[in-house]
């Protein structure tokens, strides 16, 4: 707890360390030509579409913190849709305030294109 309230004024330190991975993700996704995030989608397949649905394939200390942050993170990022190839459609929040999975889950549940981005059923039209 806060000194104000009695306690000893220690941070939670997992809540800490949720906000500094949940930084470098923030950093992962606005800078796209950095050396350092080609080494990280080279080395865990990141492009498939997007950082919050790649898999943990022998991974680092570093890389299950970052994954345990986007997870964590993940219902309070917001993505712009742009070409539409990095976002999946149902699972990330591009229009509202939650997926797409939770807010029309009867269509989610009967659709045969869950897993596929905004671009895979669009037309360009």
């Amino acid at each position: 707890m806060k000194k104000d309230f009695g306690g000893m004024g220690i941070p939670n330190l997992q809540d800490l360390n949720l906000c500094l991975i949940g930084s470098w993700v923030r950093r992962y996704i606005q800078r796209e030509g950095a050396l350092w995030r080609r080494v990280i989608d080279a080395k865990y397949n990141t492009k498939n579409p997007n950082i919050l649905c790649c898999q943990e394939t022998h991974p680092s200390t570093f890389w299950k913190g970052m994954v345990w942050a986007t997870r964590a993170t993940k219902f309070g990022y917001r993505w712009h849709v742009g070409n539409g190839r990095k976002i999946r459609f149902w699972e990330d929040i591009w229009f509202g305030n939650s997926p797409l999975a939770s807010q029309f889950w009867d269509l989610y549940i009967v659709s045969n294109q869950q897993t596929k981005t905004i671009a895979d059923p669009w037309d360009g039209s």
